[in-house]
């Protein structure tokens, strides 16, 4: 699929950003009544004790968790078929300068420490290359570029540390830390949602409309 023509890529990339969309939308409102079950849960109006029955809103809130967990794991498969086929309508244009194959767009987000700033790069130079850049100008900055990754950043260390410290705490402050820790990555979070809504919208807008005629132009 990867060898498909540019105007088959970019209706794919659209096909799959529509989807994405959707679930990005309903993260941020799963993590948003997570969220408050952290709130009410650090504030002792809700325990999820093992000693404790598991009704009402506990149960609800163990519910919203379950439903995190598995929206995340399929936004992100979804997140990196999206990000694959972006990076082949790119090389499937010819662009200049762009530096990384559609396997690697995807596979630099699972490499430990070159997964701190791998991607970043890569999404600029989709970003930048979507948007008809060539060459140097696929380094260019860009303002939303950095509000995503920095989220995408705080929200993934923070949420692996409050995991850590709330899964087997060696004391009660312990646990509370890790809550707060937990309470700062969902705030995180509702930040990185949008950011990455708008990101996705953004560069398969522009692949539509820019970056077939910048290639003719080119």
């Amino acid at each position: 699929m990867a060898n498909m023509g540019l105007a088959e890529g970019i209706d794919l990339l659209h096909q799959r950003a529509k989807l994405l969309k959707i679930l990005l939308v309903a993260g941020f409102a799963v993590v948003g009544a997570t969220l408050v079950g952290q709130i009410a849960e650090l504030q002792g109006h809700l325990s999820l004790d093992e000693s404790a029955e598991l009704t009402g809103a506990a149960a609800l809130y163990v519910a919203v968790g379950l439903t995190d967990v598995l929206l995340s794991i399929v936004t992100i498969v979804v997140f990196s078929l999206w990000i694959y086929r972006a990076a082949a309508n790119i090389v499937a244009a010819g662009t200049v300068g762009f530096d990384y194959t559609p396997g690697w767009a995807v596979g630099w987000y699972f490499v430990p420490i070159a997964n701190l700033f791998k991607p970043y790069a890569v999404m600029r130079q989709i970003w930048n290359a979507s948007h008809g850049g060539q060459g140097d100008q696929l380094e260019r900055p860009e303002g939303l570029l950095a509000i995503w990754w920095g989220c995408w950043l705080l929200a993934n260390i923070a949420s692996n540390i409050s995991l850590r410290l709330t899964f087997n705490p060696a004391s009660a402050e312990e646990l509370e830390t890790g809550m707060q820790i937990g309470v700062f990555a969902a705030l995180v979070s509702l930040a990185l949602y949008p950011a990455a809504f708008r990101l996705v919208d953004r560069i398969t807008t522009a692949q539509r409309e820019r970056l077939t005629s910048a290639q003719i132009f080119a």
